[in-house]
């Protein structure tokens, strides 16, 4: 069976974390399937856990900066990923925050005898109950939620979907290094006090601003820390030393290492620390879609860590002070997992699908 995942750029890389994951599963799970990535994620090159052929077309950003207008931008992009997906012929689509793509790319396709899922991570209110995103889901076949079931709050009219999965979280596949490995890996003695700076895949500038100040702050209070740039950042950042500097994707195996982390409330940043229970100090950075502050309070009230301001630099600074302290008065982390299985359980309702649809009389 042939699946193609068509992955979206954006700030981080969340969207293309989850579809890696879930393809990762479905090999995992059977053998013999054609995989192809899709993507105007400029995150490269993928993991080596994930060997998928990828075909990548640049997004806005890029073109942006290379000079190129809106208008030259869509027209070139557009016909490239019909000739693509066509040329692939895929049996099944999936997609992940935009269900026709960010630039409407897939809108011939959503017409096309072709089985599609759409991962449907959780969105701000305005977006969920759109009629316009309601409507752009109607050609899909499952909607996978990769959330708890219940966790987050959907519009009556999904909970009554047929179409709905819960899957639970999707992360990242790799195992966690024990801390004494993941230690030894970076070179850090056992008993050395060591935070973790992570603001997302890179591609924020004021989540960037708020990692710098950390960085100064536990410089200037000797403070040995790492900066997990993300894969959107391709050198060494301004501000950062470069023994400082952690340019690793995915970050998830080394944070056993840790013994705090400050980080960005991003859905892979806050699934990850569900999973390995660091102490965490979590900021929520404004996004048109992704509903930062809620999921930063959802962690905050089942007491897994503290919050900050992003937008108020002083109050940021004093919650930084009070957390660092705490972390370097607590005991040692323990290696202590609780891994999600959401992908797993992703590639299952998709491979499912097909299937029902095989066994099905005509």
């Amino acid at each position: 069976m042939r699946l193609l995942f068509f992955a979206s750029n954006g700030l981080g890389v969340g969207h293309l974390t989850r579809l890696l994951s879930v393809a990762h599963a479905v090999t995992r799970h059977s053998n013999g399937h054609e995989i192809l990535f899709l993507t105007n994620s400029e995150a490269s090159p993928f993991p080596e856990e994930f060997p998928f052929y990828a075909i990548r077309l640049p997004g806005r950003n890029r073109a942006r900066s290379g000079g190129l207008t809106a208008k030259s931008y869509l027209q070139t992009v557009r016909p490239l990923v019909l000739q693509a997906i066509s040329s692939f012929d895929p049996h099944i689509l999936v997609t992940d925050t935009f269900p026709e793509g960010p630039e409407r790319e897939l809108l011939p396709v959503m017409e096309w005898p072709i089985l599609k899922t759409f991962i449907f991570r959780e969105q701000n209110a305005e977006r969920s109950q759109d009629a316009l995103f309601r409507e752009a889901l109607r050609p899909y076949h499952r909607i996978l939620v990769p959330h708890d079931r219940g966790s987050i709050p959907l519009p009556e009219r999904f909970l009554e979907d047929p179409r709905i999965r819960w899957t639970g979280p999707i992360v990242s596949p790799q195992p966690h290094f024990s801390r004494q490995e993941a230690r030894e890996r970076l070179g850090i003695l056992p008993e050395s006090p060591l935070f973790l700076l992570s603001f997302g895949g890179g591609g924020d500038p004021l989540s960037r601003q708020r990692a710098l100040e950390t960085a100064s702050l536990m410089r200037h209070r000797k403070i040995p820390f790492f900066y997990a740039s993300g894969p959107l950042t391709r050198n060494l950042p301004p501000g950062i030393h470069a023994r400082e500097w952690l340019p690793v994707w995915p970050i998830k195996p080394f944070l056993p290492a840790f013994d705090g982390i400050v980080a960005s409330g991003g859905y892979n940043t806050v699934h990850e620390l569900l999973e390995v229970r660091i102490p965490a100090l979590l900021l929520s950075f404004p996004r048109a879609l992704d509903p930062q502050d809620k999921r930063v309070e959802r962690f905050v009230a089942e007491g897994r860590g503290v919050s900050a301001s992003s937008e108020n630099a002083e109050a940021f600074k004093k919650t930084l002070e009070t957390f660092l302290a705490s972390c370097q008065n607590s005991p040692e982390s323990k290696n202590q997992f609780f891994p999600f299985s959401g992908a797993a359980c992703a590639a299952k309702e998709i491979l499912d699908l097909e299937q029902r649809r095989s066994t099905t009389p005509s």
